[in-house]
This record gives C-alpha cells, structure tokens and sequence, in this order.
C-alpha cells in the first residue's frame, strides 16, 4: 500500500513539474498553502503527518486525492484496531477536506462506535472501571469530532442530527438530543423521519406535555403538503399524549379511534 502511494504521488509530481514548473523553494510554498475555510497554513505538525510525497502531492493540487489516501490509512488502522492511528488519520483528513461530510460523519461512528466499544472489549483492560471510562473517552471523542464538523459546515442537516442520535444513543440523554435534532429537522432537506424523532426524544425522556406540542405542531401543519408523512402515526402518538395528559374532550386535537373528522388537507 505504502509502495503504491509512493507512485502515484511521484506520477502527480510529474504532472506538477511539466505544467507549472518549480518556482520558489519548497520552505515558500508550504507557507503560502492555506487550508479550510478558516485559512490556517500548512503547519510544522501537519507536515510530520504527511509523507514526503504525499507532502508535494498537496502542493501539487491535489488536496483531495491525498485527503481520500489519508482516510483509506485510516480505515486500515480501524480494520487492524488501532484506534490512536485511526484517530490520526481521520482527523488529518477532514483537515485536508473540510468540508467533506461524509469524513465527518463516518469518523465520528468509529470514535463512538467502533471504538469506544473495541477498547471496552479489550482484554487488557481488567478493570470494568477503566474499560468504562476508555469507552466514554472515544464517544466524547466523537461527540467533539461532530461539533466541529458542524462548524465547518453548519449549513447541513446531516451533522445536526448524527450529532443527536449520538447524544441518544451513546450517551443515553434523548433530551440533551433535542435541540440537535430540531436544529437538523429544520432543514428544507431533512428527511421526515428527523421531525418525528424530536417527539420520541421528548418521550422518551419523560416530557410528555412537550412531545404533545410537538405532535400539535406537525398535526397543524398542511398534510397535503408532506403526503409521505405517517400522519396516521402521528395523530396517534398525539391521542396517546391527550389521554396521557387527561386533556378535556372540548380541547382535543387529534380525532378519536371511533370518530373521523373532515379537516381541510388532512386525510
């Protein structure tokens, strides 16, 4: 693998000489090199992480190409288990391509997945305490890992609402998951299955007056205009919340199981 990227680095150099040509010393191009939308320089530290090669590929122009052989390093640390290298590689590759979604989203499911649960099964740790507390370490890890994915690309759902089905899941607080999932449902382009899990959160965490206003709210909405909604399931999960909530029969929204109502747009 390793004698491969050499040749095809040393095969983009080559393209590199014949158009461009060298100008200026190596030391000079490094510096002008600006990555990520905040603009940081190519530093002493990324420079170590990157072979020779690999290092004149970037400069060449070839920031994605080195970005996807980074993260296939990476996927071979995952494959053998060894995290500290998978870690590195990720996080050198969403340097090298920021605003690549996918390197964020699947990095973050091998912190707090992958992980987190390789070194909680490690037989070397014999302590459970410890195990524990490695385990919380790489799903902090990639709770982190998503937050600054989400800063570098706040304007896509995706990132919002793995960022909320990790608190969930992980980390067992569907109501710290709230916001995230509602800050993703609010994207034009989010799935409808985002809008519905805000009101599971809010079950599932106990706030069943909240997870009766959200279903209010979606219920209210025009149907017509989000036919592949599962209102039936949401006019359900509403009446279960009236009944819960012991509202009175006059303030009911959501129609009874032996009632049908004709209301404008919805079925």
């Amino acid at each position: 693998m390793k004698k491969l990227v050499y040749q095809i680095a040393l095969v983009m150099v080559a393209a590199f000489v014949l158009k461009w040509g060298w100008e200026g010393s190596m030391n000079e191009d490094f510096d002008r090199l600006k990555l990520g939308g905040g603009g940081a320089q190519l530093s002493l530290e990324l420079r170590s992480k990157l072979s020779q090669n690999l290092a004149i590929a970037l400069l060449s122009g070839f920031r994605g190409i080195v970005a996807d052989f980074v993260w296939l390093a990476a996927h071979g640390a995952w494959e053998n288990q060894v995290w500290y290298k998978m870690r590195e590689g990720i996080e050198l590759a969403v340097i090298l391509q920021p605003h690549s979604i996918s390197f964020w989203d699947i990095g973050a499911w091998h912190f707090a997945w992958n992980a987190s649960y390789g070194e909680f099964s490690n037989p070397k740790y014999t302590n459970k305490a410890h195990r524990l507390k490695v385990q919380r370490d790489w799903i902090m890890a990639g709770r982190k890992f998503l937050h600054e994915g989400i800063r570098n690309n706040p304007g896509h759902y995706e990132l919002h609402f793995k960022l909320g089905w990790l608190i969930y899941q992980k980390l067992e607080d569907p109501l710290n998951a709230v916001p995230h999932l509602q800050k993703a449902a609010g994207f034009p382009d989010a799935p409808l299955y985002v809008t519905r899990m805000v009101g599971h959160m809010y079950q599932k965490g106990g706030k069943t007056r909240d997870a009766y206003e959200w279903w209010k709210q979606l219920w209210l909405e025009d149907h017509s205009k989000y036919p592949q909604q599962l209102w039936y399931k949401i006019e359900q999960w509403g009446r279960e919340c009236e009944e819960k909530l012991n509202i009175p029969d006059a303030e009911r929204i959501f129609p009874s199981r032996k009632k049908s109502v004709n209301v404008k747009g919805k079925k």
